[in-house]
């Protein structure tokens, strides 16, 4: 039976909400990983917006592929399009980071 969409982005919220009142717990009681979140001001602007800019696709992607398992009924093709998609972005998004933001490596094999 297909899940209406209501109980499905209901998971897909208290799933990322839970993981981030978990990373935040993990960062204020772990003292060297307060000295890493303090370093991050050192950290050039461009690769912070880089990483937020990956960090957003990737949770668009998440929300995507929960949307999808539910209501899809055969999960397989729904993990095989995602393994693909998810290979796609990875290397769309290396190409706008190292030649649009001017960060990154060289992806090789492209020309």
């Amino acid at each position: 039976s297909v899940e209406p969409s209501g109980s499905t982005m209901q998971f897909f919220l208290l799933s990322r909400l839970a993981n981030g009142v978990t990373c935040l717990t993990m960062f204020l009681l772990n003292p060297s990983l307060r000295v890493h979140v303090s370093a991050l001001r050192n950290v050039n602007f461009g690769i912070l917006a880089t990483a937020f800019a990956g960090e957003c696709l990737s949770m668009m992607g998440v929300c995507m592929v929960t949307f999808s398992y539910s209501s899809f009924y055969e999960p397989s093709v729904v993990n095989a399009a995602e393994g693909g998609l998810q290979q796609l972005f990875n290397l769309l998004f290396a190409l706008i980071s190292k030649y649009v933001l001017g960060c990154g490596r060289e992806v090789e094999q492209l020309n």
